[in-house]
């Protein structure tokens, strides 16, 4: 597998569209978590009940669910970059070039989903760094409090990157072509929030929160407000392992779908 990673990095350590889309995304993290902190320092009140209903999001510990529920808005990033490298293996006939040079089919569909991985490990890192970065600027550890309580958020984070990014790799494979593949991805997350939206407000449709997007959505709950959403935290302690298990599900899905896909279609 690594001399099979070792050319995919030459395909890739000269494409300018990849450095500037990891680029962007090394900055968008924690510049997207750098404006929300300014604007909670700056904008809101500094009285006692304002404190009590915003508590302290960027102090630990948390921090994890904050920075990771920021970091997620950002997904659309590291998917383009997905779509746009699988898209380009189609438009330049890479992958049948990889084929006939003796790569297996499997092998194939083996260092893509590789990349992926390491892309949504990429990202997780980041997003930790800036966990320790605004949890220690914040320095308003309660007593008796770690600074890994709530630590699991970073792997729901992991979760969620790599289901976003598994949907964005799912479409490449299945469209083949970049702006149809990018249209319909942005379009299927706008649809999907649409749906769960309708659903589970006005017809208090429960089984919306397992839709592919939104199962990984609900890892990380809304960070602000902590107080007037308290009464909501047993019910989603008590679906969360439910909420990972279907995600889990869905990853094998978009692996089996798209290795079925690549391996008995025509090159």
């Amino acid at each position: 597998m690594l001399s099979l990673l070792k050319i995919e990095w030459m395909k890739v350590k000269n494409y300018r569209t990849f450095w500037i889309l990891l680029a962007i995304t090394v900055v968008s993290i924690p510049g997207i978590n750098y404006m929300l902190y300014d604007l909670m320092d700056n904008s809101f009140p500094k009285s006692k009940g304002a404190q009590m209903i915003l508590g302290s999001p960027f102090a630990f510990p948390d921090v994890w669910q904050t920075i990771t529920w920021n970091s997620s808005l950002l997904f659309i990033i590291p998917a383009l970059l997905v779509i746009t490298l699988t898209t380009n293996e189609f438009t330049f006939k890479t992958h049948r070039q990889n084929v006939i040079d003796g790569w297996s089919r499997r092998q194939f569909i083996g260092v893509k989903l590789m990349e992926i991985l390491l892309l949504a490990v990429f990202c997780t890192i980041l997003v930790l760094l800036t966990v320790m970065g605004f949890g220690f600027i914040g320095n308003k550890l309660a007593e008796n409090v770690s600074v890994w309580e709530h630590s699991r958020f970073i792997f729901f984070y992991f979760v969620q990157a790599l289901s976003y990014l598994m949907i964005a790799f799912l479409l490449s494979m299945l469209i083949k072509r970049a702006g149809l593949s990018i249209g319909i991805f942005l379009i299927y997350m706008i649809v999907e929030n649409v749906i769960v939206g309708i659903l589970r407000n006005k017809y208090k449709v429960q089984g919306v929160n397992y839709m592919p997007e939104e199962v990984t959505d609900r890892l990380i709950p809304f960070p602000y407000a902590r107080a007037l959403l308290a009464k909501d935290v047993p019910l989603w302690e008590h679906l969360l392992p439910s909420f990972l298990i279907v995600a889990l599900l869905y990853l094998l899905l978009y692996c089996f779908i798209t290795g079925r896909r690549f391996i008995k279609s025509d090159l």
